[in-house]
């Protein structure tokens, strides 16, 4: 496992800028631009007031999702490191990438923050590689909603993406099992609270959320996976009853489903969206679950 630190200058600004654009093409300019100045003016202040440069703006929202002087740079490079991650995957020279950021990305929709997310990093990086001549399945199992994946590549004919989540929990959407898109290319899979792997989940991954994902007419280049690990049992933020190793039971069954439909089963790129338990000597948290997708992955 390669890990790249992207807390210095790690990427070229050539990188940096080609990530912004993508970012206004699934935002806006004037949505990018208003987090860029609000960050750099309220960084400019504390410095004339001879403050530390990093501190505390403010919350964005109705109140999950703080803003410091950082947001902007720490949010850039994080797109940049999903776009690195499909370009890696692509490439063949490893088994798989993953980019492992914060914070989150996949509740930012089109124009608006919310759920702790700023920019939507999967809907840039699939918007990278659909630019590359790509078609793209996004699976989510994050266990809430990626709306803003959803309402950004809802009129997408090149991208399609499912996503297994917790219903009712946030956002509030997505609480039926449907088709939507302008190319039917979006798909919501409702879990309800206290499933788990064999009491629920594993039925409707098998059953619905795999085949969307590839199928006899629909053979992506690049599959996306927003990788949320707050369905754990441990996860305080939601009632879904995961283990670690059922991760790498998903994995094991997406590359079954790329093999037996002949889609190169490097082609996989990850990215860290939610999940939280973090908690000293637990074998039951992000850390253990997210070494079992390793496993399954290499």
């Amino acid at each position: 496992v390669r890990l790249i630190d992207v807390s210095g200058d790690y990427f070229t600004e050539s990188e940096l800028e080609y990530a912004r654009s993508l970012l206004v093409k699934v935002h806006s300019e004037d949505y990018v631009s208003l987090i860029q100045e609000k960050c750099t003016q309220a960084r400019n202040r504390r410095i004339d007031e001879q403050k530390s440069p990093l501190g505390f703006i403010g919350y964005a929202d109705a109140g999950d999702t703080f803003m410091t002087t950082e947001t902007y740079n720490v949010c850039l490079r994080a797109a940049t490191s999903w776009i690195r991650a499909v370009d890696d995957s692509l490439s063949s020279r490893r088994p798989f990438a993953f980019s492992l950021t914060r914070p989150p990305g996949h509740h930012a929709t089109k124009s608006l923050i919310n759920g702790f997310c700023f920019f939507n990093f999967a809907a840039a990086a699939a918007k990278h590689a659909i630019e590359l001549g790509m078609k793209v399945s996004i699976i989510d199992w994050d266990v809430h909603f990626g709306q803003g994946v959803a309402d950004i590549l809802k009129d997408e004919e090149n991208a399609r993406y499912v996503s297994l989540h917790q219903a009712p929990a946030f956002p509030y959407e997505g609480e039926r099992r449907e088709i939507s898109g302008t190319f039917s290319n979006i798909l919501t899979i409702p879990i309800q609270p206290e499933s788990t792997w064999t009491c629920g989940y594993k039925s409707l991954l098998e059953t619905h959320a795999i085949p969307f994902l590839i199928d006899e007419h629909w053979r992506p280049d690049c599959i996306i996976i927003c990788a949320g690990y707050d369905a754990l049992s441990e996860d305080e933020l939601a009632s879904v009853n995961l283990n670690p190793n059922d991760y790498n039971r998903m994995i094991s069954l997406i590359k079954a489903r790329m093999s037996a439909y002949d889609v190169e089963t490097s082609s996989i790129a990850l990215g860290l969206e939610g999940g939280y338990q973090v908690k000293p000597f637990s074998n039951k948290g992000l850390k253990e679950a997210f070494l079992q997708t390793l496993t399954a992955l290499s």
